[in-house]
């Protein structure tokens, strides 16, 4: 049960809440398809990112988000179960996504010379604006979700970035 009263009608508690501040909620969904829909990291590296936020998050609905057609993109559920504790099985970068976005969650302090020279060493700077980006989307929104307690009645599944470069 969400943590706010919801307006009452149809459509998912995301949406209903959106109805409280209709500006907000059209900035909110403007930015989150921006982010979605133009990254060019790879898939595996915006969804190694993604679900560490929403781990630390602790948000359910972005906990359970799928890609479509995971296979196509080399994606399993141990990949998603995983990031926590990264393996062999992600790459150098897909490992420095995931630890860029933990830091991310923990803020400034979390960042030194060292880790950002793994990466510049990895990623140029439009890449690293694109991470920030989709940190900062999944990070904010996720955590709205989180705290207000939202549920949806059917898992998120998510497009590739047309923009996305092939792993």
């Amino acid at each position: 049960m969400a943590n706010i009263t919801l307006p009452e009608g149809a459509g998912e508690d995301r949406e209903r809440m959106w109805r409280l501040r209709p500006e907000m909620g059209a900035a909110a969904d403007a930015f989150s398809a921006a982010v979605q829909n133009t990254s060019t990291l790879t898939v595996r590296e915006q969804e190694a990112a993604r679900t560490r936020i929403a781990h630390i998050n602790r948000c359910i609905p972005c906990t359970e988000a799928r890609m479509d057609d995971m296979d196509a993109h080399g994606l399993s559920e141990s990949f998603y179960a995983g990031v926590d504790a990264p393996d062999g099985q992600y790459s150098v970068r897909e490992t420095l996504a995931i630890r860029f976005a933990e830091r991310f969650a923990a803020g400034v302090e979390a960042f030194d010379e060292d880790f950002w020279a793994e990466m510049h060493g990895a990623f140029d700077d439009g890449e690293i604006v694109d991470l920030a980006a989709g940190c900062a989307k999944w990070l904010g929104l996720g955590r709205i979700n989180a705290v207000l307690d939202l549920e949806r009645s059917c898992p998120i599944r998510l497009k590739p970035s047309a923009s996305a470069k092939a792993a």
